[in-house]
């Protein structure tokens, strides 16, 4: 079959469409800009930038941020219907290199969208420990403890607000209680103090917040280490896959009561009045809980590991 003929473009119409992809692509003018230095139309403008680039003449590349993986980032955001949603490139697969990556893109995250009329609320977790690391810089907002101290002494969430108070210079409402407590007389005592009061009313004013998510199994929930085993398992049969600030879901992302009682931490009510709740989460054998935090609505965020993302989504 004979091959087709190819227009041959002219010097003259070569020069021009170099020149206007030079004006438009380097020198930054607008279409209009160049129409009116050139006596041509803005529609002919168009039509010539549009051949310089099905020409090859001009090449237009996209550089990805090395940390992100745009297109599962913007597949998990349509979805799951979140706000933002940020799918993170690893060096590897192992817990601590995936906290590492995570909580790196989490404070680069809050370092760009917290402002000083913000008020911050702060769980507690390891990779949110991990982020408090990155974190270089921070607006001067208030920040508030919302869940009492659990695990390390270094990713308690008292501490991660200490951090980043000292960072950004805000005023810190904390909480100096443990995340669950043993019986309910002893949450209700903790919650009638003074200090955790004050604490306690202001979830209602925190405009963003940071949360981790916690699978129902053993060191992968802070709230499941701190239970009995028997209470956990209890807790098991009746449907409990994921926590976040030790709210209890079952797999269709329902909560399930069992500790409201004895934990000390934001409301239910309080954390959905949250305008932005970024969840933040890495390592596959979470999938399940991801699931489930995301069908319950108690997040509009979330930042996840790539491999863990790309579950989520088969």
């Amino acid at each position: 079959m004979p091959e087709q003929n190819v227009p041959r473009v002219g010097p003259e119409e070569l020069t021009q469409r170099g020149l206007v992809a030079r004006r438009y692509y380097l020198d930054g003018r607008t279409r209009i800009q160049i129409a009116e230095e050139l006596g041509l139309s803005r529609f002919k403008v168009a039509r010539i930038l549009e051949d310089a680039v099905a020409s090859g003449m001009v090449e237009i590349k996209v550089h990805a941020p090395e940390s992100i993986d745009i297109e599962l980032s913007r597949a998990l955001k349509d979805t799951f219907g979140l706000r933002m949603a940020f799918a993170v490139r690893t060096a590897g697969e192992e817990q601590g290199v995936l906290w590492d990556a995570v909580g790196r893109v989490t404070a680069d995250l809050l370092s760009e969208i917290v402002t000083p009329t913000d008020v911050l609320g702060v769980d507690c977790g390891r990779t949110l420990s991990r982020m408090t690391t990155h974190l270089d810089s921070i607006a001067t907002c208030d920040v508030v403890q919302l869940t009492g101290m659990a695990g390390a002494v270094s990713s308690t969430s008292a501490e991660l607000v200490r951090r980043i108070t000292e960072l950004g210079g805000g005023h810190a409402w904390s909480m100096y209680a443990p995340l669950v407590v043993a019986d309910s007389r002893t949450g209700d005592a903790l919650r009638g103090s003074r200090g955790i009061q004050e604490t306690l009313k202001h979830h209602a004013s925190v405009t963003k917040a940071v949360v981790s998510i916690g699978a129902w199994q053993p060191g992968l929930s802070q709230v499941y280490d701190l239970v009995s085993p028997a209470e956990a398992k209890e807790l098991t049969a009746r449907g409990v896959v994921a926590e976040s600030c030790a709210l209890l879901l079952d797999s269709d992302g329902n909560r399930v009561e069992g500790l409201d009682d004895r934990r000390i931490g934001v409301s239910e009510e309080d954390l959905r009045g949250i305008a932005d709740v970024v969840a933040i989460v890495a390592g596959e054998k979470k999938l399940e809980a991801v699931r489930s935090v995301l069908k319950s609505g108690l997040v509009s965020s979330l930042i996840i590991d790539a491999t863990t993302a790309a579950g989520l989504l088969r």
